[in-house]
């Protein structure tokens, strides 16, 4: 080279001049659309395709000649920049050179660090396959190397595979093992990525404390570092949304949308209105649902964003369903479906079939719902997503309600409370108020240890300051001074000591402050306790400490051979209340109706709400053999209770009741038959006109 100009130099000017034809053509690339961002992401595909075919024409000339480690650095470079213009397609071919050509030069771990980024690029394409390849090859190059962040890589996405395809018991495995990789080795963006995959896990299960827990650690690490910060947020709206927060996940999806707008990242922008149009849809304004989830399917599709192209044309549908457009609900839907088919995507297959399930009973194709919502409630179940799983059973009861199957309909309404309370009730508070408590209680020890660190400190100077003191007293000569300097070292250590036992004091004082915090703490946790064990509305157990008491019970029973009964009760002509007079009325007439039922009953007797109008209450030795008695005065006193509450022009509210006694049901006896006994007794008091017990005749 003459005049200074280096092979790097002349490289870059080569690839400037590269350049030069595809600047002069830009304006011609972009078409109209009806969506700017969309347009933007095109108009710029256009200059990177311009640009490879420049490249192909040119690249010949100077690169052939290049040694593998340079010619894989210009390839990178070229990935890089095709990146940059969301060519992703482009950019995976730059990377597989690259890749190529750093092998070729036994650059083993700078090839690792190309396949992660070709993999995070086939994980927005969904191109799960190639995510697979590029896996498997990072943990051979982690093995043959000892690449401990090779062999993290390989397991993150693994686990992200395991997700997609709705093996949630190996995502997890493997993403927690990726967390405990990058925390040992100090990677605090892998960290916080696994922390969020982990997270999402958590909410697919419905163990809403944990994925909290896990994305509020994300969001501090994201927040710190200024990555992925919107998609963190997007995950913490979308799991407030779950928790029936709607106000925290709007603030949550706002601050995700601001975000991705400051990012300028067209991927992220999609993610996260496509996400905000699902939580729209969810709080039925399926107007503007529809408007963003079409404008996100816009970015998508020019993207190259497979999954996202699916969960638009899902949420699409939704919009459109909601808005009454039926017909033409039927065909993103199917979309979906085909897509989330081809990907092993369960998500998308799942809620693809439960939304076509709702289309197919809205368009009056009874059976075409029915075996869409069987195929949605096997796969929901068997990849235990459990949120979703509450809609299914939900539309299986509306779908059970049409076909005039009350039984299938009871037993629909029935799971649907159960997983719903499992969702939202005892446990999860719980859970929360033990990770408040545990934070109170480590945030009020590490004051008590700062405050002995400082006390100890203070000592250790206490005794420096001594030490030198009384060397200086050795250097005097004679008594007086001696004296002089003993009397003011007496008091001067009076002095400290007296400090010292101030510094005491307030310890003492702090550690009294942290015993009353404990105290009150413990105070807390049994208000909450009792408050996930007791029925908001009627004051009785709810459903899971019901099941839970009802169970011991049963247990005992067995164990000792004693008699037990089970009163199944139901408020007759309940759902005609709330239609006339409304469901608050319904509510005080619910709340009336067990007080009298409590008034008639003995403090050991139980009683808890086992679903909507229906409440169960238990009886042991020696009262079981009268319950029919029992039963008989229950149902008297709540329709004497009930009947001046209502209307003259209104239908008497009464109950009644079904009675199953555990020595009448043939051995081996399930807790499930002693239930299903008194359903069955309930149902036959029903059907002889209501108002009345009936006994499980065995």
């Amino acid at each position: 080279m003459k005049s200074g100009v280096t092979r790097t130099r002349a490289r870059w000017l080569a690839f400037a001049a590269c350049l030069l034809p595809v600047v002069a053509q830009a304006n011609d690339s972009a078409e109209s659309a009806s969506y700017p961002r969309a347009t933007a992401v095109a108009t710029m595909q256009a200059i990177a395709a311009r640009i490879e075919h420049t490249y192909a024409v040119f690249a010949p000339a100077f690169v052939g000649a290049l040694p593998p480690l340079a010619r894989a650095g210009f390839e990178r470079k070229m990935a890089l920049l095709q990146s940059v213009f969301n060519a992703q397609k482009l950019a995976d071919t730059h990377a597989a050179r690259a890749q190529a050509w750093l092998m070729r030069a036994g650059a083993v771990h700078e090839a690792g660090e190309v396949i992660t980024l070709r993999a995070e690029n086939a994980l927005v394409n969904g191109d799960y396959t190639l995510v697979q390849q590029l896996a498997d090859q990072l943990q051979e190059f982690a093995t043959s190397s000892g690449s401990e962040r090779l062999a993290m890589y390989a397991v993150l996405y693994r686990g992200q595979l395991d997700r997609h395809h709705g093996d949630l018991d190996a995502a997890t495995q493997r993403e927690q093992s990726a967390l405990d990789m990058a925390r040992a080795l100090h990677d605090d963006a892998v960290t916080a990525r696994a922390l969020t995959y982990l997270g999402n896990i958590h909410r697919d299960r419905g163990e809403y404390a944990q994925a909290l827990d896990l994305q509020l650690q994300a969001i501090a690490i994201d927040e710190r570092l200024g990555r992925r910060v919107a998609i963190t947020y997007r995950n913490l709206a979308q799991l407030y949304r779950d928790l029936d927060d709607p106000e925290s996940a709007q603030a949550y999806f706002e601050k995700a949308i601001a975000a991705a707008t400051r990012n300028g990242n067209p991927s992220r922008y999609a993610e996260v209105y496509g996400s905000y149009a699902g939580f729209l849809n969810d709080t039925l304004d399926h107007a503007r649902a529809l408007s963003l989830a079409r404008e996100a399917l816009a970015l998508d599709e020019v993207l190259g964003d497979t999954p996202g192209t699916a969960f638009e044309q899902l949420e699409i549908g939704r919009a459109l369903l909601g808005l009454n457009r039926t017909t033409e609900a039927v065909a993103p839907l199917q979309i979906a479906l085909g897509m989330g088919r081809a990907l092993g995507q369960q998500e998308i297959i799942a809620r693809s079939l439960l939304a076509l399930a709702k289309a197919a009973l809205d368009l009056g194709d009874r059976a075409a719902a029915r075996a869409r919502l069987q195929e949605a409630i096997q796969k929901l179940d068997s990849n235990r997503f459990k949120p979703r799983l509450v809609q299914a059973y939900d539309l299986g009861e509306q779908l059970a309600v049409v076909d005039g199957d009350s039984a299938l309909a009871l037993r629909y309404a029935s799971k649907r409370g159960a997983l719903r309370e499992e969702l939202i009730g005892a446990a999860a508070s719980r859970r929360l108020a033990a990770m408040e408590t545990r934070h109170a209680r480590a945030e009020a020890e590490q004051q008590l240890v700062l405050a002995r660190k400082e006390n100890q400190l203070q000592a250790a100077r206490l005794r420096q300051q001594l030490q030198q003191r009384y060397f200086g007293i050795a250097l005097l000569a004679t008594l007086l001074t001696l004296a002089v300097i003993l009397a003011w070292r007496f008091t001067n250590t009076r002095r400290l000591n007296r400090a010292l036992s101030t510094r005491n004091t307030q310890i003492e004082t702090q550690r009294s402050a942290l015993s009353d915090a404990n105290r009150r703490l413990k105070q807390q946790a049994g208000a909450l306790y009792q408050a996930a064990i007791t029925d908001p509305l009627t004051g009785v157990c709810n459903r899971g400490h019901l099941m839970q008491e009802l169970n011991a019970r049963f247990s005992d029973s067995l164990r000792n051979d004693a008699e037990l009964a089970i009163l199944l009760i139901d408020f007759d002509h309940f759902k005609q209340v709330n239609d006339v007079h409304g469901h608050q009325f319904g509510d005080r007439i619910l709340v009336a109706g067990v007080l009298a039922l409590r008034h008639g009953l003995k403090h050991t007797d139980l009683i808890g709400r086992y679903g909507g109008e229906e409440f169960i209450v238990v009886i042991g030795d020696p009262d079981a053999a009268n319950a029919e008695q029992i039963a008989e005065r229950l149902r008297t006193r709540v329709a004497e209770t009930l009947l001046p509450l209502l209307p003259r022009d209104a239908r008497a509210t009464t109950v009644s009741i079904g009675i199953a006694l555990l020595s009448r049901l043939p051995a081996p006896v399930r807790l499930e038959a002693l239930i299903e006994a008194a359903d069955k007794a309930v149902y036959a008091a029903k059907s002889a006109g209501r108002n009345r017990v009936a006994v499980h005749s065995g």
